[in-house]
């Protein structure tokens, strides 16, 4: 194990530093001392500029670096970082920033003391401190502050406070973060698998939701996000003991995840319109986060469903989705010969329904707007003859999500007939 300490120009006084890993006291004027003692690290960096290297604080008779090197020498291999920069200029901050990084290696473990440092210096340790867990899988061990300032007056005892807890809020806030903005849920997952057994049921909703919407599993992320605000609810407690703002963070997740929620999304009979009503929201979610490929081809299933809602029949079932499509591409189907040989059971009914609402969707179907062929485009690579732009795509997509929502409202589909 390492410590990165820093060392500042006061007269340090002398006081009991209590461990913050056991009941284990230290009687020194340097906290650096106390952490050796308390830890045994193999090796003890003290950062330092050049004033605290050479100056001697008023009523001493040395520098505090001389005083730390005699009382803790032959206890640890003790390394100076010199020459820190003492202005708070931002190339100073990437200066000291570079200096810290540099005394670790891969996979080591380290505390750092943050107890005498100066100006920025913590707003650096923190950032190091993410950086580091990221990009070296270095073990923070702890975050230590020696609290002079709230010793024990009576018995001259100094209090050691561990900040670490503190800065897993960072890896909180990021995990929580990407789920949102992105869908993926890995991290908060696997945030959640490590704090507490009790809060498995959660990581399981989001990890099932996350996949659900990276693979195209509507049901699936309407399912689990029904389950969402009571998981929710029953994991609060126990992750807010030790990272307290996780009530507002997973305050977010529920706002952008429960509103997909859906008890027995399968369930035509009782939930087809409602199921809509969610999957025209994965499809704005899709297009709002960039992923596009997803928003096509989630558009491109709802407007059979659509029918198989209006016809009363189990949207699942693949027979009543052919029989949706071939109503939406004109109710018959040519053979070789280009005579048709088909007719959809359902074109009667079909052509009951007034010929505005149904040009509205075949049009968008397969007429001005083409989805059908747009999806077909976007799946394929583009790997066809003249395949459209990406920008193209782009603005085609948000124009189809438009028109979709106007076919929503022709319908009732709307927000407040939901349940």
């Amino acid at each position: 194990m390492k410590i990165i300490s820093f060392l500042g120009l006061s007269n340090y006084e002398e006081t009991t530093y209590i461990s913050p890993i056991g009941s284990e006291k230290v009687t020194t004027p340097f906290f650096q001392e106390a952490l050796v003692e308390f830890y045994h690290p193999e090796t003890l960096y003290v950062l330092l500029t050049k004033t605290v290297e050479t100056s001697i604080p008023r009523g001493a008779s040395e520098s505090n670096w001389e005083a730390l090197h005699k009382r803790l020498n032959g206890k640890v291999s003790l390394r100076p970082i010199k020459n820190i920069p003492e202005r708070n200029s931002p190339e100073d901050v990437w200066s000291i920033f570079q200096q810290v990084t540099n005394c670790l290696q891969d996979g080591d473990s380290v505390i750092f003391d943050i107890t005498h440092s100066f100006r920025s210096v913590p707003v650096v340790a923190l950032i190091a401190v993410s950086y580091l867990r990221v990009v070296r899988q270095v073990k923070i061990e702890g975050l230590l502050y020696g609290a002079f300032e709230a010793k024990n007056k009576e018995t001259n005892e100094t209090p050691t406070f561990d900040l670490l807890p503190i800065v897993s809020l960072l890896e909180w806030t990021t995990a929580t973060d990407q789920f949102i903005k992105t869908g993926n849920g890995e991290a908060l997952a696997s945030l959640l698998h490590s704090s507490n057994s009790t809060t498995e049921n959660l990581a399981a909703s989001i990890k099932g939701i996350a996949q659900g919407l990276q693979l195209l599993r509507p049901m699936d992320v309407m399912r689990e996000s029904a389950l969402l605000p009571d998981r929710i609810k029953e994991a609060t407690p126990i992750v807010s003991q030790s990272v307290p703002p996780f009530e507002s963070l997973l305050e977010r997740v529920e706002k952008d995840y429960g509103k997909f929620g859906l008890v027995s999304p399968e369930d035509y009979t009782a939930n087809s319109k409602f199921s809509l009503v969610r999957q025209l929201k994965m499809i704005e979610w899709y297009d709002k986060k960039g992923q596009t490929v997803q928003a096509l081809s989630l558009a491109r299933e709802w407007l059979p469903s659509l029918l198989c809602y209006h016809f009363e029949l189990d949207p699942l079932d693949k027979r009543n989705r052919d029989e949706m499509e071939l109503l939406l591409a004109g109710g018959t189907r040519k053979g070789s010969n280009g005579v048709p040989d088909r007719k959809s059971t359902y074109l009667d009914q079909w052509l009951e329904i007034s010929k505005q609402t149904r040009t509205q969707l075949t049009n968008l179907w397969g007429g001005q707007s083409n989805l059908a062929n747009l999806r077909n485009d976007v799946l394929h690579a583009g790997f066809r003859k003249n395949p459209k732009s990406a920008e193209k795509i782009l603005d085609e997509t948000d124009e189809i999500i438009e028109k979709l929502n106007a076919i929503a409202g022709e319908w009732n589909l709307i927000e407040n007939n939901d349940h």
